[in-house]
């Protein structure tokens, strides 16, 4: 196919809901919250594979690695969002990406088929690819590099949202794009 995919997986938010702790951290059915949207990342299907966290060692980082994932610091992770989008742009600008896939850490109930699937629609020419509940479009969602350049000037909390609600919809059960925010629903969902 020629094509040349990087991820990224969003790990550098700052869990103001969560309290204290550091919701990757958390339990999440026997192991770290932080390490399940990494194991479902299929990342044999990406050229490059980044985790855009706060700080390095960070306590999920060994099983980053060994999953293939690069962690990539976001030293300005507490201005919002959109300055880990923007980060994961301007690495997969560096990298001449064909496109990018944009996750995030915690959401822990995407499977592996989810991310092939936006795979799929993306490679029938659908620049943007986006998962939805209802009306509500959102990450886990694939760019083509055309809009790199547009990720990485994003800014505030809205990261990539005006891009993300220009995509084409790959539907998928609502249950898997679970978030967790706050403790609550880490219990709900566990």
């Amino acid at each position: 196919m020629g094509r040349r995919l990087g991820v990224a997986v969003l790990a550098a938010g700052s869990s103001r809901r969560f309290g204290d702790a550091d919701k990757l951290c958390a339990e999440f059915r026997g192991r770290p919250l932080g390490e399940h949207a990494a194991d479902a990342v299929p990342v044999e299907l990406f050229e490059r594979a980044w985790v855009i966290t706060r700080a390095p060692d960070h306590p999920c980082e060994p099983h980053w690695r060994a999953r293939r994932f690069e962690p990539l610091i976001n030293l300005r992770a507490g201005e919002g969002q959109s300055t880990s989008v923007a980060l994961a742009a301007t690495a997969a600008q560096q990298a001449d990406l064909d496109g990018l896939l944009i996750a995030l850490a915690d959401m822990p109930l995407v499977p592996p088929s989810h991310f092939e699937a936006l795979i799929e629609e993306w490679d029938a020419s659908a620049p943007i690819t986006v998962s939805a509940i209802g009306e509500a479009r959102m990450p886990p969602a694939l760019f083509a590099s055309r809009y790199f350049k547009d990720l990485a000037a994003s800014n505030g909390d809205q990261g990539a949202r005006v891009l993300v609600a220009q995509g084409e919809v790959v539907a998928c059960p609502p249950e898997w794009l679970a978030d967790i925010d706050t403790p609550e629903a880490l219990k709900a969902l566990s």
